[in-house]
């Protein structure tokens, strides 16, 4: 076998050599062989399309007429659960509310409330009250 030594050989060179300077310009040359384009200019606030902000008001406005005129009523208690809740759980007698009325609620409980004459003559004599008084 042969010995073989390669810092004996001659050496290959490539055939190609770039030019003195050819880097040191490069990008210079480059830049100008590219074409030129504007930057893009974003605004910091967009214009929404006018069609939007007429979509978002119909919508406002068909949600505050669908609340607006839902019935919300709660049911009211009866006349009998009030009498009763007046009666055993409070502590108010029948002095403290007359004091609270004035002439024309007495005038329209009168009207409300029909009292014949039999029931009169019986809660006076039940209660003995002497009207020769």
């Amino acid at each position: 076998m042969n010995n073989f030594r390669l810092d004996k050989e001659p050496k290959i060179t490539s055939g190609y050599k770039a030019p003195d300077g050819y880097f040191d310009s490069f990008t210079e040359r480059l830049m100008q062989q590219l074409p030129q384009q504007e930057a893009k200019v974003i605004p910091l606030y967009k214009r929404k399309p006018v069609w939007l902000s007429v979509a978002a008001s119909f919508i406002i406005m068909l949600t505050l007429g669908v609340f607006l005129t839902t019935n919300t009523s709660t049911p009211q208690p009866d006349d009998e659960a009030i009498e009763s809740y007046l009666a055993y759980q409070t502590n108010i007698n029948s002095y403290d509310l007359m004091q609270h009325l004035d002439t024309q609620d007495i005038a329209e409980l009168e009207q409300s409330i029909p009292v014949s004459d039999e029931a009169i003559e019986e809660y006076l004599s039940d209660e003995s009250i002497d009207l020769n008084e």
